[in-house]
């Protein structure tokens, strides 16, 4: 189901100075039906969505984001219903403030960001990412920080 990509990098995470070891999933939300304001999740989208809660259905996941839209509230509900969590919601663009949060907790997180902050939390959490589009869908970065240390793995999630 998930298709990894052949950009894995490794960088040295300054604020992480844990011996700690920590995973943050990063995915933007799945397609959404076009041209309205606060738009809900396309079919597409949907199965995308629940796509990325089988992916990551064994993977321990302990706390849930996603800002207040309904197209990332609703790329994260399969996930949270499955695992019996609340999907906690964050402020869009505040990237650094929520990975702190994230840190702070020291638990396994997911969190739904949006094509333009996708990157920023990544970087944010230490790893790298590039630019996403508008076009963009799928992208699932995996952060790993282990004793310091940030590994940065890319996956695809499909939609069929």
């Amino acid at each position: 189901m998930a298709h990894a990509a052949t950009d894995q990098s490794q960088v040295e995470g300054e604020a992480q100075t844990s011996s700690k070891s920590q995973t943050i999933y990063v995915f933007r939300h799945a397609e959404k039906v076009a041209n309205k304001p606060d738009p809900e999740l396309s079919e597409k989208g949907q199965l995308r969505a629940a796509n990325l809660a089988k992916v990551l259905s064994k993977a321990s996941i302990q706390r849930i984001y996603a800002t207040k839209y309904q197209r990332t509230q609703q790329t994260a509900a399969p996930l949270a219903k499955q695992l019996s969590q609340t999907v906690n919601t964050y402020a869009a663009g505040d990237s650094v403030g929520l990975i702190e949060a994230v840190r702070g907790h020291g638990q396994t997180a997911v969190i739904i960001g949006h094509s333009n902050t996708v990157p920023d939390i990544v970087r944010a959490a230490g790893g790298n990412a590039p630019e996403l589009s508008e076009k963009d869908y799928g992208d699932l970065f995996v952060v790993q920080i282990v004793a310091g240390k940030v590994t940065t793995l890319r996956f695809y999630i499909p939609a069929e």
